[in-house]
């Protein structure tokens, strides 16, 4: 009789299931967008004639990841640990975003980048926010523990979102701007969609795992060894994969890919590959822990960064598309792993906030490398590229190698 009690009920299973689909459609409905403008954009300005330091300045379109620390206070302060508001915040973001892909629709890649890049940033601006709301929702539905292994599923769909991106880009190779963008709408409303599954209730959770800690103010947790050790590994490893796949869409277009081609390469092929790349960092973290797998992932890049630019002649097809599988493998290896240490390390009141702003100082750095990556491949080429961001994923390597191991194997 007491044994039976403590068995997971049918409801909590079919709550448990909702759950997971809702988190999944958030990231791959956000992802859409995303991978349109860090992949698909870069690319179309650059067909449209327009040169690498003006293909790359749409990067800036990134900026507001990197500064949501700013309002997610606010966030924090409407939702108040109330999965509720915070569900309501991610689900009038994510409707908000779906028609507001249509501002693209009003300027050419020819003759209004700028205007793109400014309606790309407010459109970034209310994913971002979205972000922020799930990060609150999950941390009043899930203790610390669970979160952090719900970063492969985040992952997973992430790329899954992708993946739905760049075959739909593909099926519209040489298709006109507005055809492509309402395609863009269509798929993001898809994916948007069964984010509804989202429950409203948190289940019942013993009071020893609702007891989190309630860190201090944000100011005070940053400036901690535990949050300068995730910063570090942000600015280093996090760093080198920016800086090499900022340059992916201007050496996709050199080296002759049709649009088409790029989406087949840097959306499909690179998000297939993604999803497996999830799906393993989320087993290694399992066995592992996050510091150790960080390792692994820094010392990857490093001697392949080094083995191709040792190797690396005249950048044909070839050369482009296994740099952009394999960088954009490492990439998920990344997001998985920092993922799963910022939801460990966040809680309490302020959790969205700690965590926003840990992914603000995360996005900064990887649009400040992605944006100079253009400026380095310009100037000195891309072996000295791939040399310079070899050295940062080996600095991200030793960062992590002597960070301490937490007792829980997902951290």
């Amino acid at each position: 009789m007491v044994a039976a009690t403590n068995l997971p009920t049918r409801t909590d299973a079919g709550s448990a299931a909702m759950m997971r689909l809702g988190i999944g459609a958030v990231y791959a409905a956000a992802a859409v967008p995303l991978f349109f403008i860090y992949n698909i954009l870069p690319a179309s300005l650059r067909q449209a004639g327009q040169p690498p330091e003006i293909a790359n300045l749409v990067f800036l379109a990134y900026l507001p990841f990197a500064l949501r620390a700013l309002w997610a206070p606010l966030v924090d302060r409407l939702g108040r640990q109330r999965a509720p508001v915070y569900r309501r915040i991610v689900l009038i973001c994510l409707g908000l975003s779906v028609p507001g892909i249509a501002a693209l629709l009003a300027f050419s890649p020819a003759t209004g980048p700028l205007w793109i890049t400014l309606a790309a940033t407010g459109l970034i601006g209310l994913i971002a926010t979205a972000t922020i709301g799930l990060d609150g929702y999950l941390m009043a539905m899930l203790p610390a523990a669970e979160r952090s292994r719900s970063a492969a599923l985040q992952g997973g769909a992430f790329a899954l979102g992708g993946l739905a991106m760049g075959i739909g880009i593909l099926a519209c190779d040489d298709a006109a701007w507005t055809v492509v963008v309402w395609l863009l709408m269509a798929i993001m409303a898809g994916f948007a969609i069964p984010a509804l599954a989202l429950p409203a209730t948190a289940p019942d959770r013993p009071a020893a795992e609702r007891a989190e800690r309630a860190p201090a103010e944000v100011a005070h947790f940053l400036v901690s060894a535990a949050s300068w050790r995730l910063i570090g590994l942000s600015a280093t490893l996090h760093a080198g994969l920016a800086l090499a796949g900022g340059a992916l869409p201007v050496l996709q277009v050199d080296a002759g890919l049709s649009l088409g081609q790029i989406a087949l390469v840097s959306a499909t092929g690179a998000n297939g590959v993604g999803l497996l790349a999830a799906w393993i960092t989320g087993l290694a973290m399992r066995r592992l822990g996050g510091w150790p797998v960080a390792v692994l992932l820094g010392l990857t890049a490093t001697l392949g960064f080094l083995a191709t630019a040792l190797g690396v002649g005249h950048v044909g097809p070839v050369t482009a598309i296994t740099m952009s599988l394999c960088v954009m493998a490492l990439g998920y290896g990344f997001f998985v792993t920092f993922r799963a240490l910022v939801l460990r390390r966040c809680g309490g009141p302020l959790g969205a906030t700690q965590a926003a702003s840990l992914a603000s100082l995360d996005a900064l750095v990887a649009t400040v490398f992605a944006i100079l990556s253009g400026l380095v491949i310009g100037r000195y080429g891309l072996p000295v590229l791939l040399v310079l961001s070899a050295l940062l994923c080996a600095a991200g390597a030793a960062l992590a190698w002597r960070s301490p191991r937490e007792t829980d194997p997902t951290a």
